[in-house]
């Protein structure tokens, strides 16, 4: 049926759909992969092949002079010594390598199920090469590139690529050509099977093989005709399938036609056409008879198209039905694989349980025998090394120092007996009188030969005819007096807390992970401050052992959240932890903040205020690890704070420096603070000392150090320099 019918164009009688490709793989292989998905029946890969120049073809174009001879001459042995008997010339090696990449691209087409061959050939110009492999194979459905996919952007609708170009103008009209790019549809040129040029019979079609061609070596001059690599029965097999629909239409026209009169272009079919000039003259008997003659062959063509139409549909569910099966057996055996897993998960869960029931009692046993361990230690005199860093008191010496238990210097009263503060050989301390005899004051001897630490109170002496122990004395209080501003004492700073909840978890991660304790009374009333308010926890009550219920690490955690939670708002803990999951969803957060430790950067204490409640919560296997999830935090709000620093002034000592410009060595105002691998800053003399005396763990942790590596610490040295100046007497 003609277009201008007002009818829908003709349907494409050739089912197989070729893709141009490249020679580059990964370039190509997209628009491939897009007629993969898009597209079913026979592929064909089609690509123009260029030939490297050719030696032998130079030396022809331009013959060498031979010597000795003085004339222009071209010596046989020349091509022999070029390449030697037997060798392989540059075409021949380029077409084993392009042979290679077409291969590439027909195993990417049967890995989908899709059948498909290589059509090629041989041409300078890319572009003329697809256009003459068009009109050899008469394609209908071609797929091609728009452009290099680098050149892809979003919305592309263009061509871009000359040679893209060049086949949308010059490819016959009857061929459909899509055009990808990135994977992409970028331009689609519609053909119309009605402009098949008629005047030209299967027979006649002409096919430049490689066979004809008579040599390997023939070349095409870049832009002519150049060596087509398609075999011709290929070319006539892809031409006859178009000549049915062409026998077809012309049924459809002469069927159509009002008179009798036929033009010669009318009646020609896939056979050689009967000339009309012949019929000039005959009766209508004869017209009557080429009508029905013709209508017969038209039959014969569409019976025969409809025949190769079923044959195609039969193929595409056959290979359809092929693919189903080939998922079918691929689930089967994922199925099947699943299963075994299972059965290996169940087998291997079930020695896990065991193993777990193995050390559970192993662990029950190591407790037992530990504990009774521990019990024997308490019992025992202290030993030679305990006696080495404690100082032996009398009693006599205990009772001048408390002027004889004077109520003024009683400093408290607890679980394990009274507290009071005296003078021993010149020295402020701290007198702890035990109540409950020999079993607590050896636990707690025995403790304090144990943990060592900077944030720890540190047991001086000892005397164990009263069953006393001799602590440090901290002027600054306890962190639950100074939140109270007991004796109206001045508040402490936002830049003061930050230090405190910095330094308190330095102490409890040294506990945990290097003594591997728990410390089960961890509160502001149990955490001193020296004369810097640097925060030190009181041992009383900690014993060596592994902890578990109450006194757990999880249980530290969480009572450390409710110190920071303290700091924050400046209240008792009672109810705290609600009052501050309210102020979150109310968005009150800044107006419960405590206004007597100054400006708090907000954004740092919603951030601190988070953290603590993470401590807080009610899960333990919730709760943050202090070491690499709070500590963190902690450091940056300390680089805050020494950012800050060199405006403020504590509101508690404005005499006294910082706490953090005290080296933790020398305790002295640093000059060249250092920071180690450990986080913390220290004067770089100390703590190269340090290291030179043999040591690779922390100062203030007594962990192992990353490295021995020291970084500058520019801000704190400004800050310590600024703050310097101001206090210059």
């Amino acid at each position: 049926m003609e277009a201008g019918d007002g009818q829908s164009p003709p349907r494409l009688v050739n089912d197989r759909v070729y893709v141009a490709v490249g020679s580059d793989v990964q370039e190509s292989k997209s628009t491939l992969l897009w007629a993969l998905q898009n597209f079913g029946g026979h592929f064909r890969i089609l690509h123009v092949h260029q030939p490297p120049e050719d030696d032998n073809d130079r030396n022809h174009l331009n013959p060498p002079r031979c010597r000795g001879h003085g004339a222009a001459g071209h010596d046989s042995r020349t091509v022999n010594q070029s390449y030697g008997y037997g060798a392989r010339t540059p075409q021949e090696l380029a077409r084993q390598n392009m042979d290679k990449i077409l291969d590439e691209y027909i195993r990417i087409c049967n890995q989908t199920g899709v059948p498909a061959e290589k059509r090629y050939i041989e041409m300078q110009d890319i572009g003329k090469g697809i256009v003459q492999l068009i009109e050899e194979h008469a394609i209908e459905k071609l797929i091609m590139g728009a452009a290099a996919d680098k050149r892809y952007f979003v919305g592309m609708a263009q061509l871009k690529s000359k040679k893209a170009i060049f086949v949308n103008q010059q490819a016959d009209p009857s061929c459909y050509i899509w055009f990808i790019c990135k994977g992409q549809l970028i331009h689609v040129r519609e053909g119309d099977l009605n402009t098949f040029d008629m005047d030209v019979p299967p027979s006649s079609v002409s096919v430049n093989s490689a066979a004809e061609s008579g040599s390997q070596n023939l070349r095409s001059p870049i832009g002519s005709s150049a060596l087509s690599r398609s075999n011709s029965s290929e070319v006539e097999d892809d031409r006859s399938l178009v000549w049915i629909a062409r026998g077809q239409r012309i049924h459809h026209k002469s069927e159509s036609s009002s008179g009798p009169s036929l033009k010669p272009s009318d009646e020609l079919s896939c056979e050689p056409p009967t000339p009309f000039c012949a019929l000039e003259g005959s009766n209508d008997e004869l017209y009557k008879q080429l009508d029905r003659a013709m209508a017969e062959a038209a039959k014969a063509k569409r019976e025969a198209y409809e025949e190769w139409i079923n044959r195609q549909e039969a193929e595409k569910n056959a290979i359809d039905a092929n693919r189903r099966v080939i998922a079918l057996q691929e689930e089967l055996r994922r199925r099947n694989g699943l299963e075994e897993s299972l059965a290996k998960e169940k087998e291997a869960l079930e020695m896990t349980k065991n193993q777990l029931d193995e050390l559970q009692m192993l662990l029950e046993n190591a407790l037992k025998v530990n504990e009774d361990l521990l019990t024997s230690q308490a019992s025992e005199p202290l030993t030679a090394n305990q006696q080495d860093f404690l100082s032996e008191f009398s009693f006599s010496e205990i009772m001048e120092a408390i002027n004889s238990f004077d109520p003024s210097l009683k400093i408290g009263e607890g679980e394990y007996g009274s507290t009071y503060k005296g003078f021993l050989c010149n020295i402020l301390v701290t007198i702890k009188l035990l109540s409950q005899g020999s079993s607590q004051y050896h636990q707690e001897v025995h403790t304090a030969s144990k943990l060592r630490h900077p944030n720890l109170v540190n047991l001086i002496g000892v005397c164990t005819e009263a069953w006393t122990l001799i602590y440090e004395y901290l002027p600054n209080g306890s962190l639950e007096d100074r939140l109270c501003c007991v004796g109206n004492t001045a508040p402490l700073s936002w830049q003061t807390r930050v230090c405190i909840c910095m330094e308190t978890c330095a102490a409890v991660i040294y506990l945990h992970y290097h003594s591997g304790i728990a410390h089960g009374d961890l509160e502001p009333e149990n955490i001193l401050l020296d004369t810097n308010f640097l925060p030190k926890l009181i041992k009383s009550g900690l014993s060596c052992e592994p902890t578990a219920g109450e006194r757990s690490f999880a249980s530290d955690v969480y009572s450390f959240g409710l110190i920071i939670l303290q700091l924050l708002i400046g209240k008792s803990a009672l109810s705290l932890k609600e009052t501050v999951q309210d102020s979150f969803i109310l968005e009150n957060l800044k107006d419960l903040l405590d206004p007597t430790a100054g400006h708090w950067p907000f954004e740092q204490a919603r951030e601190l205020a988070h953290m603590a409640l993470r401590c807080c919560d009610i899960n333990p296997s919730n709760r943050p690890e202090l070491k690499s999830e709070v500590w963190p935090v902690l450091e940056q709000m300390r680089i805050l704070s020494e950012d800050s620093s060199s405006n403020w002034s504590g509101p508690e000592e404005p005499s006294q420096p910082p706490p953090y410009f005290i080296c933790p060595i020398y305790q002295e105002i640093m000059q060249d603070p250092q920071v180690a691998s450990d986080g913390f800053t220290y004067e770089a003399e100390a703590i190269r000392g340090w290291f030179t005396s043999g040591h690779d763990t922390s100062p203030m942790t007594n962990l192992q150090l990353a490295n021995l590596d020291l970084v500058p610490n520019q801000t704190l040295r400004s800050a310590i320099q600024d703050w310097l100046q101001d206090h210059e007497p």
